[in-house]
């Protein structure tokens, strides 16, 4: 019986450490979505000129998890633009988004409908490479990290069930 609680105890430490490690991947993941939201952006502004509120409408459709959220929420809130400024809403909508995304996002909020294409296109593209940096920050998290959350977790349960025994 001893065994199988040692054995569970293990178990239970290195899903722990696959949370951990899945949590770096997921935040991988929502950085990688959010740069390429940003090109779309660029995209169809440049391309098409698109009106912001078709823009987000549209991306909304097409994007997943918190880039979704995002476009979710600026198409909601660009219904209220008479009432409220496309920054106010920007400053709304990313608000839902984790502090780092939300912090490098921001800066969008003041250029976006306020300006001529050029300007906007300029905006995206430092908030694009801004974005990028903090990618290639979370993949070498990732690389740095991962192994470790999982093998230390794992050790660190083994051990506390050998001590258990």
């Amino acid at each position: 019986m001893r065994l199988i609680g040692a054995a569970l105890l293990t178990a239970a430490g290195l899903l722990l450490g696959l949370m951990g490690a899945e949590s770096l991947r997921a935040r991988v993941r929502r950085r990688e979505a959010l740069c390429r939201l940003l090109g779309e952006m660029a995209f169809e502004l440049e391309r098409f000129k698109t009106p912001l509120p078709a823009l987000f409408a549209s991306l909304a459709q097409q994007s997943q998890g918190e880039a979704g959220l995002l476009c979710r929420r600026m198409a909601l809130g660009l219904t209220q633009l008479g009432e409220r400024t496309a920054a106010e809403i920007w400053v709304w909508a990313v608000s839902a988004l984790p502090p780092v995304e939300r912090t490098v996002l921001l800066p969008l909020g003041d250029v976006l409908g306020r300006y001529g294409a050029q300007e906007q296109l300029l905006a995206l593209e430092r908030v694009r490479a801004a974005m990028e940096r903090e990618v290639d920050g979370a993949r070498r998290a990732l690389e740095e990290k991962g192994r470790m959350y999982v093998s230390v977790a794992a050790a660190g349960a083994a051990a506390l069930a050998v001590l258990l025994l």
